[in-house]
């Protein structure tokens, strides 16, 4: 046994020595962290698992009254306009989409749902058809004269732009409740177009599903004015419940050439890009989920936020592209027992890895620092971290740190050096427990800064006791400020009452002395001219 023993020890000492120097990859094998998160697991500790974060929601607010009343102003002076016919060229419509704002599409949704419980279908598209036969003999008419003047280019041009609106304005017979009804919904229409944003196209999509046929063809033309603008509210509608939404939306994709998801996101707006990946997250599109995942990592914030949300959104059946995606990345499968959110977030992490790996180590550099209480150090180091990721997860820990360096300056006084940290400091962190006292301290500072350039402003010192009343430096400043009222009005007070006795001594001394200067230079009434007086008499 014991030379059994003997011949294991130089093995076992020679396995150990490996071990050492090499780790568990000199005996071939992986380290494996404690999340099991396989070869790179330890080099992403410093990170945090990131958070998917939520799909925004698509649900239109409650209007507020001065939309409803925007809307229904505009309506009221459509339906008010006299028109001499279909073309009536007197009949000028900029009124309807001029200073228009996105706030105004939860009230023309509104509008558009109590139009719907009332409108008389047959009745609408009986004045529409008429309209529209009334414009196209009025444009045949204009072409017949322009071929005659030689334009017919010009009048093939002003007939593939004939305004539906204008038709039903000039139609024959109008004033009726359809007639009405019909103005309202095409004006609405025209809004919605005019705005033109991705909540603004998702009214105008419903419009068909609430009025079929009756819009059809104006959507399809309004689509086409929009262009790229509408491609996010498409790709949405594919997945409505109505069939014949999703059927104009996919055609109207492959009119606008964008039906595939690698054309979608060929668009130069990121804005727009960003809507087309959460659209997709809306309808939860595997065929687009690729697409969207190559998004995740980009340098834009918007559109990295909009592809996690979209990611997110999708879920579960795109696990197999988040395995996949992860093995590329690593070279290793994750482990079977992670979800698929499990996976999406550690996707994450490796992506942020190679773009926050500086952040972090800053991160770690100002930490140290703020524990050591070398506060212009830590400062530094945090400007750097938000230099390299403006919206860092950790930058709510930061704000303590900006809080004791702007309280040194203050001290030293550094006066807007100190406001520009305080004003940081909030801004990192909302929820700062020392809130009102920064706010306060603020208002302070900028009243300073005033009297000293010799404008003092007591509203800011009152404010800055209103905020914290604990702020006996503010309270010490409107006094003084208060005393020194008080003094110069008892001075303006001294110095009235003085020019007023002044003013009165002199009146008197006047009324006193002048009337006897009169008296002894006034000659006697009944003395001669030349006559001298006699003595005793």
């Amino acid at each position: 046994m014991a030379g059994v023993h003997a011949s294991r020890g130089p093995v076992l000492g020679l396995a150990l020595l490996l071990a050492l120097l090499g780790g568990p990859r000199a005996l071939g094998a992986e380290p494996v962290a404690p999340d099991g998160g396989g070869a790179d697991a330890g080099a992403e500790a410093a990170l945090p698992l990131p958070e998917i974060p939520p799909l925004e929601p698509v649900a239109l607010p409650v209007p507020a009254p001065a939309a409803v009343e925007a809307v229904e102003g505009r309506l009221a002076q459509l339906l008010a306009i006299r028109s001499a016919g279909p073309l009536d060229p007197q009949v000028d419509l900029r009124f309807l989409t001029s200073d228009l704002e996105p706030g105004l599409v939860p009230a023309i949704a509104q509008k558009l749902g109590e139009l719907r419980q009332g409108l008389d279908g047959t009745a609408a598209q009986g004045v529409l058809d008429a309209a529209r036969k009334a414009g196209s003999r009025a444009l045949a008419r204009q072409e017949r004269s322009a071929r005659k003047q030689r334009d017919a280019g010009a009048a093939r041009v002003a007939a593939a732009e004939g305004d539906w609106l204008r038709f039903v304005l000039g139609a024959a017979g109008r004033r009726g409740a359809a007639w009405q009804q019909t103005v309202q919904l095409y004006g609405m229409l025209r809004l919605l177009e005019a705005i033109g944003t991705t909540p603004a196209v998702r009214q105008m999509l419903a419009c068909h599903a609430y009025f079929g046929e009756l819009v059809r063809i104006d959507l399809q033309r309004a689509v086409g004015r929009l262009g790229d603008r509408a491609v996010p509210a498409l790709i949405e509608a594919t997945g409505h419940d109505a069939p014949k939404v999703a059927r104009f939306a996919r055609q109207e994709l492959d009119a606008l050439g964008r039906a595939i998801p690698g054309e979608a996101v060929s668009i130069g707006d990121p804005a727009l890009v960003a809507e087309v990946l959460r659209a997709y997250g809306r309808t939860r599109d595997v065929d687009a989920a690729r697409v969207v995942l190559s998004f995740s990592n980009s340098d834009h914030a918007a559109l990295r936020r909009a592809a996690r949300e979209a990611i997110g959104a999708i879920g579960e059946p795109a696990a197999w592209l988040l395995r996949e995606s992860y093995q590329s990345l690593t070279g290793s499968k994750p482990p079977r027992s992670w979800p698929w959110d499990r996976l999406a977030r550690e996707l994450m992490r490796l992506h942020d890895r190679g773009r926050l790996a500086g952040a972090y180590q800053r991160m770690e550099e100002g930490t140290r620092a703020a524990k050591e209480r070398r506060f212009s150090e830590a400062v530094a180091a945090f400007d750097r971290v938000l230099a390299l990721a403006p919206l860092f997860e950790r930058r709510a820990e930061m704000a303590p740190s900006y809080v004791a360096w702007a309280d040194a300056l203050v001290r030293e006084g550094k006066r807007a050096e100190a406001i520009a940290a305080y004003r940081k400091a909030l801004l990192l962190d909302p929820a700062l427990p020392e809130r009102r006292r920064i706010e306060s301290l603020i208002a302070l500072l900028d009243a300073e800064a005033l009297a000293e350039a010799g404008t003092p402003d007591r509203f800011l010192l009152q404010r800055a006791l209103e905020i914290d009343p604990a702020n006996e430096r503010a309270r010490e400043r409107l006094s003084a400020l208060d005393r020194g009222a008080r003094e110069r009005e008892a001075r303006t007070k001294r110095w009235v009452v003085a020019a007023a006795v002044g003013v009165v001594a002199a009146a008197a001394l006047i009324a006193l002395g002048w009337p006897g200067r009169r008296r002894r230079a006034r000659p006697a009434p009944d003395a001669a001219p030349g006559d001298t007086p006699k003595p005793g008499k």
